[in-house]
């Protein structure tokens, strides 16, 4: 579904809450890539519409699952996910500011794990910077 030079992009976040897709549609001609996203900050969301395997989510598999889910989903050539703890307190066994962002176009898939500091609204502020730096980073690499 590439649109002329620049591949689609569909993201789905968790953590994120929609940070990154707020940040993405203030981008010069986002509007020429990117098809939407999905905001899956209930489990049950990722594993029902993203077709995340039951189980933990704050995980490099379900970063990755969320972000093919989201491509295929919405159709489009490269899907990106955010999952991870924000906190005040981790609700799975990794600590606040963990960070897996996945990045799946069919051939390329990676996901990249960082650990951010600062309280809730800084982790997400944060991630949301980084996801879209990482989003921009490929789109260069890709066009």
């Amino acid at each position: 579904m590439s649109r002329g030079n620049s591949p689609t992009i569909a993201v789905s976040e968790s953590c994120t809450g929609g940070l990154v897709m707020a940040r993405i549609v203030r981008l010069p001609g986002s509007g020429r890539w990117f098809t939407g996203g999905v905001v899956a900050y209930d489990e049950q969301i990722k594993f029902d519409l993203l077709r995340v395997t039951p189980g933990p989510v704050v995980t490099a598999d379900a970063a990755m699952q969320m972000a093919r889910g989201v491509r295929d989903l919405l159709g489009s050539d490269l899907g990106f996910s955010t999952t991870g703890e924000a906190g005040p307190v981790a609700s799975e066994p990794t600590p606040v500011g963990t960070l897996f962002v996945g990045v799946a176009d069919g051939a390329l898939e990676k996901v990249v794990h960082t650990v951010l500091p600062g309280g809730p609204d800084e982790i997400r502020e944060a991630a949301a910077g980084f996801v879209v730096d990482l989003l921009l980073e490929q789109i260069g690499a890709q066009g």
